[in-house]
């Protein structure tokens, strides 16, 4: 199931009862519209909510990188967890994440490839592989000549980049 909406908490950090692994928790708000003719505008015309579960390392990246308010896209498989407590009992329409994003038909937003530990440390680069055509495109920021060209400098021999590194090259791509 694909979603599209608004988080409606900050994620949180918790940890797994039968596995003790940490994973993130937060919820989205997700608007039915209709175009309404007669105001020539959209309205809201219902809002459902869903639980987000998030595990591994998406946990933790949606830790150090999404907020309450954000649009988000989410991917992942639905399911309905039943609950019951001392007060009573209820179903959540909960999704297990898949992959989790900025909503970029809202605004924009800087990515940083790696991931974040729960501690919201990064602690690993994320290199799918070289694509088969590596060739600058002119006009590209990693084309030769191109004024952002000293990046480069700011990694290591391996093409990491520190955390002061990092803020750097977000700083001066804002």
């Amino acid at each position: 199931m694909t979603l599209s909406g608004n988080l409606t908490r900050d994620p949180q950090r918790r940890i797994g009862s039968r596995t003790g692994e940490p994973f993130a928790v937060s919820a989205i708000a997700v608007n039915s519209r209709r175009f309404d003719r007669e105001n020539n505008q959209w309205v809201v015309t219902g809002t459902t909510y869903f639980d987000l579960l998030c595990w591994g390392r998406t946990g933790a990246n949606v830790l150090a990188s999404l907020h309450k308010g954000d649009p988000v896209v989410v991917h992942g498989r639905f399911r309905l967890n039943e609950w019951t407590s001392e007060n009573g009992s209820g179903v959540n329409a909960t999704i297990d994440v898949d992959s989790i994003g900025p909503d970029l038909t809202f605004g924009t937003a800087p990515f940083t490839r790696g991931s974040a530990s729960y501690g919201l440390e990064r602690v690993e680069e994320y290199n799918p592989g070289e694509p088969e055509d590596t060739r600058p495109v002119e006009g590209r920021p990693d084309a030769p000549g191109h004024e952002d060209d000293d990046l480069g400098d700011l990694a290591d021999p391996d093409g990491v980049l520190d955390d002061e590194a990092a803020e750097e090259v977000l700083a001066r791509s804002a």
